[in-house]
């Protein structure tokens, strides 16, 4: 199964400045969890739909997955730059 990605306009504002190397990672990161949605931690116990993973040492990106509509929305991302 293969899940689209959906970015939230919070997102997208947060990685506004990213550097290149971190806007890869990011992204590589993001190719990963389309074919591996559930390969991250889990944010809440009561809702393991709510994520977080790291993508490199740059930064923390944090989404939510509707395993019926096959959709990874990332909704935060947050990097130490």
């Amino acid at each position: 199964m293969s899940y689209r990605v959906d970015l939230h306009v919070a997102a997208l504002s947060q990685m506004k400045g990213l550097p290149e190397e971190a806007l890869d990672a990011l992204i590589s990161r993001t190719v990963d969890l389309v074919e591996k949605p559930w390969d991250a931690r889990v944010l809440y116990k009561d809702d393991p739909d709510f994520r977080m993973t790291t993508f490199g040492d740059f930064g923390v990106l944090y989404f939510k997955v509707d395993e019926v509509a096959e959709l990874i929305t990332i909704f935060n991302v947050t990097w130490a730059g």
